[in-house]
């Protein structure tokens, strides 16, 4: 049993107070009475006032019993006590609101979302007094807009409130996730309700369609949309001012489309063309762009559709500034083929007599300069003399580099055959050096990251070992580990949020691959071999990087699921007129009502009337009046 109008706080509130005022009318003295006399002259004054005794009994315990067993009769009838289970009563309702990307849709007029909404609020005026809803809004992830309300203006509040969001419907998701929220309640599940377009990237429903508590409100029209589905950029290889732009279009109508297509930079034009597009099908196609300046490159379609949010697509480039190398050498010659091979270097030469270390540069190359203080940039030092930065133990005549350390990666790929060398100095290592290369069991290559150097105990290209392939590698290590702003590639990407899958280069080395957002937070990924793979249910830039590709994704676009899910005629369509559930509970108001009453009048024809005889039969009559002698 259970009461349904009032809490059980309520109820005893109401019945103490009840009672109480009942009791005190029991316990009041009613014993004095007025008498009426001929004169005051026969009345002397009390030596002492007499006391009052009050009764602190009650004489008639059965009619105070009959009253409040009456009174809580009546108020249990009141309070509408129900035999039953109150769990049992009601259900709980959860109501999936489509806040997809493709809601924001407009067809005849209006928009999807508009519909949607007000689909939802005609089903939840269906919604019988004491049900609870639950509002989930879903698209790539479903979230919990509300918990399980029976104050329906609760949910009214949280429908009005909802957008549609960047991302495409994940259905399937949706359904389980109100599943198991019912499943939680611990009441009897109603209806899981969603309303929406019905466009998901689930390739198969079918599981879903099989829920049999699943209604389906759709809010849609015929969707005649055109628009970007990815965009791409890569810095040329083969060129230092090229960028290939890629680019992939889709037709989600029925119909074929020819639909212009407009590039801009900086406010500029730089490329234009016609796309034909098959009904329900894409295209991609590439565009070069030369530029070295950072800007925002602006993809445009002039398609005139119903879902206008996908038809532009911006991606901002970041600039190419060339890093400068300040070279001081006294045979500049043999390096200038170095550094003129690489695109994002500036080399400026200077003989080793001038060299200062407070020279502003990205990077400093000593070759053979007698310097005892090392600069404040990163340094590159070839064959130094003794004194330097680096401290030189010795010198080695007709030595050999014999020992190559491919675990680090100055040393990565490095291998030489039994080159003999005219001399070879080796270092004296601190703690926290990398050792390259050693000769003779001491270490001629030594990497140091505080200041941030790496010397060479011979010059690579006045001696033997220039004719080997690892003298360019070694440069090329060292360079990369002292500047590798320099050597990193560029890749920027414009989707959708939701899953992103990346191929790496190469399969990454433990904790060399990072993602973060582009205000700082870290974006959490797994990588199996080469795929690397993360979330991001919002819009926003990921950068990911491994060391010598940086991806930059701009998950701005929306997404529009290709799937249009075709309703199965078992599954219940349309706002139901009732919800009403069969009855559960039977009310007992009635019969408490009726006995509570014929209580209260058996009190009174028992007590009542007893009572008045027994106050007629103990008053007397009031004396008559005479006159006093």
């Amino acid at each position: 049993m259970f009461l349904f109008n009032l809490g059980l706080g309520e109820f005893l509130a109401l019945f103490a107070g009840v009672s109480g005022v009942v009791a005190a009318l029991y316990l009041l003295d009613r014993s004095r009475q007025k008498h009426r006399v001929a004169t005051l002259r026969f009345w002397v004054h009390a030596d002492a006032p007499s006391e009052m005794q009050h009764r602190r009994k009650i004489r008639q315990p059965w009619s105070l019993l009959l009253q409040i067993v009456s009174l809580l009769c009546l108020l249990l009838a009141i309070a509408q006590l129900r035999w039953g289970s109150s769990v049992a009563l009601t259900r709980d309702h959860v109501l999936i609101l489509d806040t997809s990307a493709v809601m924001n849709a407009g067809t005849e007029g209006a928009r999807w979302i508009d519909r949607s909404r007000a689909a939802a609020k005609a089903w939840l005026a269906a919604v019988p007094k004491g049900d609870r809803v639950m509002l989930v809004r879903a698209d790539a992830l479903p979230t919990a807009a509300t918990a399980f309300e029976s104050k329906l203006s609760v949910i009214e509040e949280a429908i009005a409130g909802s957008r549609p969001t960047s991302s495409a419907l994940r259905l399937a998701d949706a359904v389980r996730f109100a599943e198991r929220a019912q499943a939680a309640g611990g009441r009897r599940r109603g209806e899981i309700v969603y309303v929406g377009a019905g466009r998901s990237i689930d390739d198969n429903l079918a599981n879903t369609a099989a829920t049999p508590n699943l209604r389906v409100l759709l809010a849609k029209a015929e969707l005649a949309n055109v628009g970007f589905r990815k965009v791409g950029l890569r810095r040329n290889e083969g060129g230092d001012r090229a960028w290939e732009a890629y680019f992939t279009v889709r037709n989600d109508g029925p119909r074929p489309r020819t639909v212009p297509f407009v590039l801009l930079f900086g406010g500029g034009l730089m490329g234009q063309r016609t796309l034909a597009l098959p009904p329900k099908s894409e295209r991609s196609f590439t565009q070069t762009i030369r530029t070295e300046a950072a800007g925002i490159l602006d993809a445009r379609l002039t398609a005139n559709d119903s879902f206008p949010d996908d038809d532009r697509a911006a991606i901002e480039l970041p600039s190419q500034n060339r890093l400068k190398v300040a070279v001081f050498s006294d045979e500049p010659g043999l390096l200038k083929p170095l550094f003129s091979a690489h695109p994002r270097f500036e080399a400026v030469y200077a003989p080793a007599s001038q060299y200062n270390p407070a020279v502003e540069a990205a990077l400093v190359v000593l070759d053979r300069v007698p310097a005892a203080a090392p600069p404040r940039a990163p340094a590159l030092i070839l064959d130094p003399p003794k004194g330097g930065p680096v401290s030189v133990t010795g010198v080695k005549r007709d030595a050999s580099v014999d020992v190559w350390h491919n675990e680090n990666p100055l040393g990565a790929g490095l291998r030489s055959r039994d080159v003999k060398l005219e001399s070879v100095s080796v270092f004296e290592t601190k703690p926290g050096d990398l050792v390259v290369a050693e000769a003779g069991g001491a270490p001629a290559v030594v990497a140091r990251t505080s200041p941030r150097l790496v010397a060479i105990g011979f010059h690579p290209l006045r001696s033997a070992l220039k004719y080997e392939l690892v003298a360019p590698l070694l440069f090329a290590n060292a360079l990369s580990w002292l500047a590798p702003e320099a050597f990193l590639r560029w890749e920027l990407n414009a989707g959708a949020p939701g899953d992103v899958t990346v191929t790496l280069d190469e399969e990454p080395k433990p904790g060399a691959v990072t993602a973060k957002l582009d205000g700082g937070g870290a974006v959490p990924f797994s990588v199996d071999g080469k795929t690397l793979r993360f979330f991001s249910a919002a819009p926003g830039v990921v950068r990911v990087n491994d060391g010598r590709r940086e991806r930059v994704f701009s998950l701005t676009l929306p997404d529009v699921a290709s799937n249009d899910w075709q309703v199965p005629d078992t599954v219940r369509q349309g706002v139901p007129r009732s919800l009403e559930a069969p009855t559960v509970a039977r009310d007992l108001w009635q019969w408490l009502a009726v006995l509570g009453g014929a209580g209260l009048l058996a009190e009174w024809l028992l007590f009542g009337r007893a009572r008045r005889l027994f106050l007629a039969r103990n008053s007397s009559p009031a004396p008559a009046w005479r006159k006093a002698s």
